[in-house]
């Protein structure tokens, strides 16, 4: 069971330290780090169910109804001895005369030195667990000193935002005084029931267990539920969901940024909570732990919709995934910095048929290239909106052949760039690799005559400009001599002629390299028609490839400039 405690109900606990955990080891920083949080916690405008929360305390409750901690021991302790620094001002002015207890199975004394550590005079070095409780003792003693002093805070404030105290006198005649404890500093209590505590402890210190956001609102949902039945169900839901969105292709469909976190699901939850504008004050953008923060504000305050909105987006995607051409057309856009969210809020929205053309007037303003006329797009001025164009042309491309979904997963995974599709480029090139490149593109011609003539060459380099200009024009920058190719292929293939290249491609495809399969189509000669050469990448096949290119963005681009 897990759920948000405020550190008032941690009063009347508790608490027993296993042997298997280690010692108190908190340092001098970390303590003032705590007591830094709280104070501008404290100093803060107070708002409305505002709050600040702790990390999770994970217990197993035994018998005796104590609470055995399996992880967060470190915490207790600190705010244990915070509590006892406060003891006397509890006691007087808020009746308040017990503060939970500690107990340790190895280390008995723990107990007593803890109940005693005000009367600590100095570092008690003979128990390094004695040492680090009356270092951190007197630290807080002296951060206290200091911060009182500089006016930065008061015992009674830091207090109350504590445990958040609200005092009501009831009578004077008999002195009652009514303590109402509110959620302002709280943890997160995790409370396991049947397994086993070594193994949770173990799972904790290598990192593996479920306390990550998603699975704590998982907890939040499944404790809305009263009926067994209702939580069977949702938990069969959650795991549909979940195994769907951790298939590659599927995920890379509705988001483009480097999604780090193991629950997938939780990538619906923080679309949820960037869209409700919930005012939690104090909580951070960067807050590991904010998606849960918003979620248990929402589902206090009764959100019984909250499950079913998460079931919506995932319909959506999921219809938008099964269409063949909703899928590249999205996955196009999301793969181009367009947020799933506007998509999803659209497809809502609007009937089919304006959602598609929705979807249209949104890419024609991804791919726009100002007045150019669109044969002029060339690699030097025009390089991001070449590579959006082919990026389009090659999922466009496959939509088109029916048979196959673009691959956005691998499309995600690689850095891409433009290749031409005939240049030869060797100023850069070492000598040696300069004579071998001359070698091997020597082989490509069939004309014993030209051959002999470029073998009759001094110059190197003229050389290899010659051996180029045979298989096609030289220098070309423009669209129709550019493919969209990954940098890795790209420096695989670079510096060779037109058929080299083919050939290579060809070798990359078998090898299981991603080449998409617009840019496969050009190098096979797939847009030219009545192909004589292969071998040759000539003006016909660059006016083919043009035209094939305007005929399939001929949606997007409009009347030609």
């Amino acid at each position: 069971m897990i759920e948000l405690k405020a550190i008032s109900e941690l009063l009347d606990k508790e608490f027993f330290i296993p042997s298997y955990q280690r010692g108190y080891r908190w340092e001098s920083k970390q303590v003032e780090d705590l007591l830094e949080d709280i104070l501008e916690f404290a100093n803060k405008k107070k708002v409305e169910k505002e709050f600040y929360c702790l990390q999770p305390v994970v217990v197993k409750r035994d018998e005796d109804g104590k609470y055995r901690v399996i992880d967060g021991q470190q915490r207790l302790t600190s705010i244990y001895i915070i509590l006892k620094y406060f003891e006397n001002l509890l006691e007087e002015d808020y009746f308040i005369e017990d503060i939970y207890n500690i107990s340790y199975e190895t280390r008995s004394d723990s107990k007593s030195f803890l109940e005693s550590i005000k009367s600590v005079k100095d570092y008690n070095r003979e128990n390094i667990d004695f040492y680090y409780m009356s270092n951190s003792y007197l630290v807080i003693k002296e951060w206290f000193k200091k911060n009182i002093k500089n006016k930065r805070i008061t015992k009674r404030k830091f207090l109350e935002v504590l445990i958040d105290l609200d005092i009501k006198t009831e009578t004077i005649e008999n002195q009652d005084k009514k303590v109402d404890y509110a959620n302002n500093i709280r943890v997160i209590w995790y409370e396991i029931k049947d397994e086993n505590e070594i193994d949770v402890f173990t799972r904790l210190n290598s990192g593996k267990i479920p306390l990550t956001p998603a699975e704590l609102i998982k907890a939040l949902f499944l404790l809305e539920k009263k009926e067994e039945n209702e939580k069977l169900l949702l938990a069969s839901q959650w795991d549909e969901i979940e195994y769907k969105l951790q298939e590659p292709n599927f995920f890379a469909f509705i988001n483009e940024d480097e999604y780090k976190k193991a629950t997938k699901i939780e990538f619906i939850f923080d679309l949820i909570a960037k869209k409700r504008e919930v005012k939690i004050d104090n909580l951070r953008k960067d807050d590991e732990l904010r998606t849960f923060y918003i979620f248990n504000e929402l589902i206090s305050n009764s959100d019984n919709d909250l499950w079913d909105e998460v079931k919506t987006y995932f319909r959506v995607f999921e219809e938008l995934y099964n269409d063949n051409k909703y899928y590249h057309l999205v996955g196009f856009l999301v793969n181009s910095g367009i947020k799933i969210q506007d998509i999803v809020d659209d497809f809502q929205k609007n009937r089919k048929d304006k959602f598609l053309e929705k979807l249209k007037y949104i890419i024609s303003n991804e791919i726009s290239f100002g007045n150019k006329q669109f044969k002029e797009l060339n690699y030097n001025e025009d390089y991001k909106e070449v590579s959006n164009i082919l990026f389009l042309f090659n999922v466009l491309a496959t939509l088109e052949s029916n048979y196959s979904k673009y691959p956005f997963d691998r499309h995600k995974s690689e850095k891409w760039s433009l290749e031409h599709i005939h240049a030869q480029n060797s100023k850069d090139m070492e000598e040696d690799d300069k004579k071998n490149l001359l070698k091997s593109q020597k082989d490509y011609i069939k004309d014993n005559k030209v051959k002999e003539e470029i073998e009759n060459i001094d110059n190197i380099d003229e050389a290899l400009r010659q051996i180029s200009s045979h298989f096609g024009e030289l220098n070309l920058h423009t669209i129709d001599n550019l493919a969209l190719l990954t940098r890795d292929d790209n420096s695989a293939i670079n510096n060779s002629i037109f058929p080299d290249k083919r050939k290579k491609i060809k070798k990359l495809d078998r090898e299981g390299s991603f080449i998409p399969l617009g840019t496969k189509n050009i190098f096979l000669k797939y847009y030219s028609d009545d192909v004589k050469e292969t071998i040759v990448w000539n003006k016909e096949d660059r006016e083919a490839y043009l035209e094939a290119l305007k005929e399939t963005l001929s949606e997007y681009i409009g009347e030609e400039k």
